[in-house]
C-alpha cells in the first residue's frame, strides 16, 4: 500500500512514515552527534567525517590551506570544513557520487554534461547544505563557547525540502515529469595560475551556488522547481559552448543569483511512498495566481550584485538610472570573446 503526502519547501502536513526517509528537522536530530544525512546517532564504530568540499577537489586545486568566508565574515580552511556523517552514508551512498563527479570534471565541461543530472544535483546539494550545517555547528565567536551559533538550528528548518531531496543519495527517489533545480554547465578559459582555477560562490537565501573548476563552470538554483531552466534555457544556451572568460562567468553567476532571489513561489510537492521508491510530483508553479513567478527586475540591484562578485567598482558597472555594463555581449548582442591573456581583470596577476 502506498501513502500520499503533500508538502512544500517549508512545511508538511505530517512527516513521512517510511523508515528509510529521515525528517531531520522534525525530530531535531541535528548536531555533532548525528549523521547529517540519515540522522543516525554516531558511535565510535560508526562515526566518520564528510568533507563538504571533497578531498579530490582540494587536492586538484590545492585548497587545503585556502579559506572560505563564512556568513559572519570569518574564515575557515577548506580542510576543516567537515560535517558529521556515519560510515554507511559516507562510503556506501556519498562516495559513488564523489567518484562520478571527480571523473566527469576531469574530462571537462563535456564530461560534466554527460554526467547524470541527478548525480550532479546531489553533489551540489550536499555542498550547499553541508556549508550551512557546518555553520550551524560553529559559534559566532569560536573563542567563546557561550557565543551564539552562526546559523541557528531552527534556521535549518527552511531547508527541510532541500534535505529531503538530498536524501535521494541514500533512498530511492523519482522526480515525476519535473526536476527540482536549474543547473547550467559552461566551458571556461583556464588560467595558467592555479589560484585562479577554482572559485566558489553561493547565495544561501536563494539556495543557489556556483563553482569554477578549471575549465568547468557550474551555476545552479537548487530549489526553484526548474523554473530558470525552463524559462531561460535559450538565453543560457548561447553561452554554454562559448569559451567564457572568468569575468563573464561571474556576470552569469550574478544574473542567475539575482534571478533566483526574485523567485516568489514556494514549490509544492506530492510524495507517493511505496516499497520501491519515493515518487515526487510537483504542483504547477503558476498555481491559480496570475502573478508572474519572478518579481520585477531592478537594474541597480543587479549591478550591485555583479559588482560584489566581480570585485569591480560599482561606478564601472552601473550608470544611473538603469544602464549596466556587460562583458558577456558585444554591441551586436552576440557573445563577446575575451582573451584571458589580453583581458586580464585580476588585480595582481597578468594571466
Amino acid at each position: 500500500m502506498s501513502k500520499v503526502i503533500a508538502h512544500s519547501k517549508r512545511w508538511s502536513f505530517r512527516a513521512p512514515a517510511a523508515p528509510h526517509l529521515f525528517a531531520a528537522m522534525g525530530v531535531q536530530r541535528v548536531g555533532r552527534s548525528f549523521c547529517f544525512l540519515c540522522g543516525r546517532r554516531l558511535r565510535h564504530g560508526s562515526r566518520s567525517t564528510e568533507h563538504v568540499f571533497p578531498k579530490w577537489l582540494q587536492n586538484r586545486f590545492d585548497l587545503w590551506n585556502q579559506k572560505l568566508t563564512l556568513l559572519n565574515g570569518s574564515d575557515l580552511h577548506y580542510r576543516k570544513l567537515t560535517i558529521p556523517c556515519c560510515r554507511t552514508c559516507n562510503s556506501t551512498f556519498l562516495a559513488p557520487i564523489e567518484r562520478a563527479v571527480e571523473r566527469a570534471t576531469a574530462r571537462g565541461p563535456s564530461g560534466v554534461r554527460r554526467l547524470s543530472k541527478r548525480t550532479l544535483y546531489l553533489w551540489l546539494a550536499k555542498i550547499l547544505y553541508g556549508i550551512l550545517y557546518k555553520e550551524g555547528l560553529l559559534r559566532t565567536d569560536r573563542r567563546n563557547p557561550k557565543a551564539g551559533r552562526l546559523v541557528r538550528r531552527t534556521a535549518l528548518r527552511a531547508l527541510e525540502m532541500h534535505h529531503r531531496f538530498l536524501q535521494g543519495s541514500r533512498v530511492p527517489m523519482r522526480f515525476l515529469d519535473f526536476f527540482p533545480a536549474s543547473i547550467f554547465v559552461f566551458r571556461l578559459q583556464k588560467s595558467a595560475t592555479q589560484k585562479y582555477q577554482f572559485n566558489f560562490r553561493d547565495s544561501p537565501p536563494a539556495l543557489a551556488l556556483a563553482l569554477q573548476m578549471g575549465s568547468v563552470g557550474i551555476v545552479a538554483a537548487l530549489q526553484d522547481g526548474g523554473a530558470l531552466e525552463k524559462g531561460f534555457a535559450d538565453y543560457m544556451r548561447r553561452y554554454q559552448g562559448f569559451p567564457l572568460h572568468p569575468l563573464q562567468f561571474l556576470e552569469l553567476i550574478s544574473h542567475v543569483f539575482y534571478k533566483a532571489a526574485l523567485f516568489n513561489r514556494t514549490p509544492k510537492y506530492i510524495t507517493v511512498e511505496s516499497t520501491k521508491a519515493l515518487q515526487v510530483m510537483q504542483l504547477p508553479l503558476q498555481g491559480l495566481s496570475a502573478r508572474p513567478v519572478y518579481d520585477e527586475w531592478d537594474q541597480e540591484m543587479y549591478a550591485r550584485i555583479f559588482a560584489f562578485h566581480s570585485g569591480l567598482p560599482l561606478d564601472r558597472v552601473f550608470a544611473p538610472p538603469d544602464r549596466v555594463a556587460t562583458w558577456l555581449n558585444g554591441p551586436d548582442g552576440e557573445p563577446r570573446y575575451l582573451s584571458l591573456r589580453d583581458q586580464s581583470w585580476y588585480p595582481d596577476d597578468a594571466v
